[in-house]
């Protein structure tokens, strides 16, 4: 496992937002615990969105995206498991790359940290809310955990992805088993190779990459400030590409309902 530089040594910024969802408690116990999952976008909405946080968590510039790509073509309902038990990253290991990779193994570890679990009882909480469509994504690692997710047996994901996705090889998306957007910072390597693999799969939606040559890692969620008018236009553009590429895949699945 590796990590780009910018994900190991860059403190989050000091971000401003009033979160427009709150939190609440996900319906299904998590390896005999009860876990929190936050929830925003319109009530009467049959699309679903799960998305999985990078390492600094729910920080205002993450929660400010989940709020506007729940709000966008048509709104959402998203919801953002605290996958997290123990709580985010500690800022002290930011620039300490062994204890950070530490960190990174045990808390982001797909079965043994049970975000599989998790992802599908946000999924199940959903359908309760009546959603009948469903996409997930992720910010830096959540985008790892995204891909993952929708690379499992009998997935219910329709496209999976995110910005500044960190982890992201052909081979993760070997298994993938719907179209993948991602949003590449400057930090990031090329991920050209990454969509024409998913492409020869033949899905109904191309897979799409769009880079930010402009943009530093995380400027999506814990790292970004979007005090900043060049980031905060990217971050619209970020929000507005993955609504819209959600919103598509959405809409050819209840064609076919």
């Amino acid at each position: 496992m590796t990590l780009v530089d910018a994900c190991c040594n860059t403190l989050p910024t000091d971000a401003e937002w009033q979160p427009k969802g709150a939190d609440t408690i996900l319906g299904t116990k998590i390896d005999g615990h009860e876990r929190k999952i936050y929830r925003t976008g319109p009530k009467d909405s049959k699309r679903g969105i799960i998305a999985i946080t990078d390492p600094l968590g729910f920080h205002p510039t993450t929660i400010q995206v989940y709020d506007r790509i729940a709000e966008s073509h048509g709104g959402f309902q998203l919801a953002a498991p605290h996958v997290m038990k123990d709580g985010p990253l500690p800022l002290s290991m930011l620039g300490d790359r062994p204890a950070m990779m530490e960190w990174m193994m045990k808390n982001y570890n797909y079965k043994e940290c049970h975000f599989d679990q998790m992802i599908l009882a946000a999924v199940r909480d959903l359908q309760a809310d009546g959603c009948t469509t469903f996409s997930i994504f992720g910010q830096c690692m959540g985008a790892f955990i995204a891909i993952r997710a929708a690379s499992e047996p009998g997935q219910p994901f329709l496209a999976t992805g995110g910005p500044h996705p960190s982890m992201t090889t052909v081979e993760l998306v070997q298994d993938v088993k719907c179209p993948v957007i991602l949003l590449p910072s400057k930090d990031e390597a090329d991920m050209i190779p990454i969509i024409e693999a998913v492409n020869k799969k033949n899905f109904a939606v191309e897979s799409f990459q769009k880079r930010y040559d402009n943009a530093p890692h995380g400027w999506c969620g814990g790292r970004g400030d979007w005090s900043d008018p060049e980031i905060f236009k990217a971050g619209l553009e970020a929000v507005d590409l993955l609504g819209g590429y959600f919103a598509k895949v959405a809409e050819i699945a209840e064609k076919d309902q």
